[in-house]
């Protein structure tokens, strides 16, 4: 009984130590990632077994992460947070580059601004000729950035995972009773801005990276059978769907063109998308620049009626301070923007925010996406979900190791140093990561520790 006594004791005290230590040396949370204060004393003989439980269970994950802690090299930025609490935290609140982790911010935005079950309609209207056959066609874009051909997303690398189908549409308007075309088939694309590509984007990136940009894109525009994106998506998607229409038997006289929808013109059929958890979802899985960008411009559209990409920063910008969410300067949707600024310490307080939400629509460890070749036979295949980041001198990663039986913890580090992006440099920085954090575990359990 003594023995008991005092190994009970000793255990109290180094539990006050630990936590004492953990508070110092932390940096502090945010308001809303702050824990519930104890209704019973920390240290109270009722809450012994749980705080035992906690204790332990942080310290080992805690123990796991110094070899991640001292693997960053200078410009780096690491937080993972677990049991309500920062584990480890080194620079958490500097300002980096964040490459492609930026789209966790604008995927958390767009599902508050837009809505997890909204939808984007692409429709076909038509003008008739006295006799009532078809003059013009319009082919009339809602922003859908996952309008594409089969054989597209064949040839992809990563492939559309909820594509919208242009070959459905195609049959639509040959359902509405459309059996030919004698002047044009236009297409239309005002709901959008006219900005085709990201201001700070080198031209190298231009139309490989992403864009060119518009409210009607199919096949993220481009034209099957033409190796080289028009610089107009409009009329390459006019030009696609013309293509569809002519194997369908569905002759146009007129060619193609890019034009505004007249009044007076008549819906025959539309197409709709997946609702937009499925299109985030495709955004942080498959890191699509296209989608992140349209989905920026889609927010500004929202909230003041300017698709832009300025409209969607600024509503962004609110939106993140109405959650207390600081550390992020926007310069994109993408994250190729080199101008990006963002800390851990805000994508850690996204990915709590959204912790419910988030984890389904990011990459699987060694499974699907930009993670399907990374992690794979280690501790977390199959378990870590993250969004990554790269650019030149960047890499990042970003997100949760669920845990069976208890909250997932959450994680951000972002690397910024020549040649970080480079495999044989980031690589072993995020093996020790996963290493680390397979070491957080739902045991023991506070009644595991009781007398």
């Amino acid at each position: 009984m003594v023995t008991a006594g005092v190994l009970g004791g000793l255990l109290l005290v180094a539990a006050f130590a630990w936590l004492s230590a953990l508070g110092t040396r932390t940096e502090p949370l945010t308001a809303r990632a702050q824990p519930v204060p104890p209704r019973q004393p920390v240290l109270s003989a009722r809450r012994t077994p749980d705080v035992l439980s906690f204790v332990t269970r942080a310290s080992r994950l805690e123990a796991g992460l110094s070899p991640v802690r001292a693997a960053l090299p200078k410009g780096s930025c690491l937080r993972v947070d677990w049991l309500g609490s920062t584990v480890a935290a080194v620079g958490s609140s500097a300002q980096l580059v964040p490459g492609s982790t930026m789209k966790v911010v604008v995927g958390a935005v767009a599902l508050e601004v837009l809505g997890a079950d909204s939808t984007l309609t692409t429709k076909v209207f038509v003008t008739r000729n006295a006799d009532g056959t078809v003059a013009d066609l319009y082919l009339v874009g809602g922003g859908d950035p996952l309008l594409v051909v089969k054989e597209y997303v064949a040839a992809e690398k990563y492939s559309t995972l909820h594509p919208t189908s242009l070959e459905s549409l195609a049959d639509s308007v040959i359902a509405a009773g459309v059996s030919g075309v004698s002047g044009r088939i236009v297409g239309v694309d005002n709901i959008l801005d006219a900005e085709r590509f990201g201001a700070d984007w080198p031209s190298s990136f231009h139309g490989v990276e992403a864009g060119p940009l518009g409210a009607l894109m199919v096949n993220d525009g481009a034209v099957t059978g033409q190796a080289v994106k028009p610089d107009d998506p409009a009329l390459a998607a006019a030009t696609e769907f013309a293509n569809l229409l002519a194997l369908r038997g569905v002759p146009t006289a007129g060619g193609t063109a890019h034009d505004v929808l007249p009044s007076g013109a008549t819906e025959v059929a539309s197409v709709t998308s997946a609702p937009m958890t499925s299109i985030v979802q495709e955004m942080l899985v498959n890191s699509d620049n296209n989608t992140a960008e349209i989905l920026l411009k889609l927010v500004g559209l929202k909230t003041s009626g300017i698709g832009s990409t300025q409209a969607g920063i600024a509503a962004l910008d609110k939106q993140l301070a109405e959650w207390e969410v600081s550390g992020v300067l926007t310069r994109d949707g993408s994250g190729l923007s080199s101008k990006n600024r963002i800390t851990c310490d805000a994508l850690n307080g996204l990915l709590s925010r959204f912790e419910e939400q988030l984890p389904p629509l990011l990459a699987l460890a060694g499974r699907t996406g930009t993670l399907r070749e990374i992690f794979d036979d280690t501790e977390v295949d199959g378990r870590l979900v993250g969004k990554t980041g790269t650019l030149s001198g960047v890499k990042a990663l970003a997100g949760y190791l669920p845990l069976e039986g208890e909250e997932p913890v959450r994680f951000s580090l972002v690397m910024n140093r020549t040649g970080i992006d480079n495999r044989s440099a980031y690589r072993p920085v995020w093996n020790k990561l996963a290493q680390g954090l397979d070491r957080a575990s739902g045991t023991p359990r506070g009644p595991d520790l009781a007398p």
